[in-house]
């Protein structure tokens, strides 16, 4: 019994571990877009035409997660540039729920422990800066959204924007749909709701891959999102699963590579290893005829298959895609592609 209580823990803290990486890779790749929806006072006076920049090594502070291992994924530190001239450096904390409602378990409330967080970087940065708090979480009933002491006279007070996204408005975030961040706000908002029924998440998981699609999302970021609410969705029936694969496979469009397949959630992974297998087969059919019609013989055509395939796997080794999946993909074997590359 103790072993299951442990193995439950185990997954529900992987969960949210996992949550808390999707939502910084997505605030990484779209800060801006984040800021639309959740800072609109800083996205009116930043530059969007010169990108933020990231100092998330700057947050690693001696001693500020020893107590709270689990806590220190997604806080995020960056410049970004106003219309002004000037560049302005942002705190961005998310409070993630896991998959299944899962949630961590935190000593301190979380208006200390932003104040905290606070109090590390102005320390350790000694220049102003703006918060923000993004929530995945529901306010508590009694929950304090700002930090204040006042010991014999002396007072202190840290006040911060703080963001639910379950207090989001539904219209609002449809409204947005070429925003990616507000359609990541709406899957987690619909799927914390239907998170005891699997039926009902897959649903919003269909309908939401329709809307991106749409959009006009590049493939690029159709991709992102798709893994993003593959695993909120967090489905584990077989049929769902099936569904959700033939649904992506019919929404996306011809995919070439897929440098970070391995890092995908299963049925997404399953799909674009489909596409880059049958995007290899057309491009070297193709290679294949144009060198053999050129020169004109039997032979001519296997070479320019031949060809045409060494060179669509150079352009893989030169894209970074692992050998495991070149191989997989062009039927040369390991020990061919490090002949290949050199």
């Amino acid at each position: 019994m103790e072993l299951t209580k442990v193995t439950t823990r185990n997954k529900r803290q992987h969960s949210i571990v996992r949550a808390d990486l999707l939502w910084k890779e997505l605030l990484e790749a779209f800060l801006y877009s984040a800021l639309e929806i959740f800072y609109p006072q800083l996205h009116a006076a930043a530059d969007l035409s010169k990108p933020p920049s990231f100092l998330n090594k700057e947050l690693r502070v001696p001693g500020l997660h020893k107590a709270n291992k689990e806590q220190r994924i997604l806080d995020l530190l960056s410049d970004i540039p106003l219309k002004s001239g000037n560049m302005v450096r942002l705190l961005l904390h998310v409070e993630v729920e896991g998959a299944r409602g899962a949630r961590t378990k935190m000593k301190e409330p979380f208006h200390v422990r932003m104040h905290n967080y606070a109090c590390a970087i102005t320390l350790t940065q000694k220049r102003p800066f703006a918060s923000l708090a993004i929530r995945t979480t529901p306010q508590g009933k009694s929950e304090k959204l700002s930090y204040e002491m006042d010991c014999f006279g002396t007072r202190h007070f840290f006040g911060y924007p703080t963001i639910f996204i379950d207090q989001l408005n539904e219209e609002t975030l449809l409204g947005l749909k070429r925003n990616p961040v507000a359609m990541a706000a709406l899957c987690v908002k619909r799927i914390s709701k239907a998170w005891k029924n699997e039926s009902k998440r897959y649903a919003y998981a269909k309908e939401l891959l329709k809307i991106m699609r749409s959009a006009g999302y590049t493939d690029d970021t159709y991709i992102r999102l798709a893994h993003f609410i593959e695993v909120m969705s967090n489905l584990s029936t077989r049929k769902w699963l099936k569904e959700l694969e033939d649904e992506i496979d019919n929404l996306l469009g011809e995919v070439e590579f897929v440098e970070k397949d391995i890092m995908l959630a299963p049925v997404l992974r399953k799909v674009l290893r489909k596409k880059a297998k049958e995007w290899f087969k057309a491009e070297g059919k193709a290679e294949g005829k144009a060198e053999g019609k050129a020169e004109g013989k039997a032979e001519g055509k296997a070479e320019g298959k031949a060809e045409g395939k060494m060179e669509i796997a150079l352009r893989m080794l030169a894209s970074g895609m692992k050998l495991e999946v070149i191989a997989d993909l062009t039927g040369f074997s390991i020990e061919e592609l490090n002949t290949i590359a050199k």
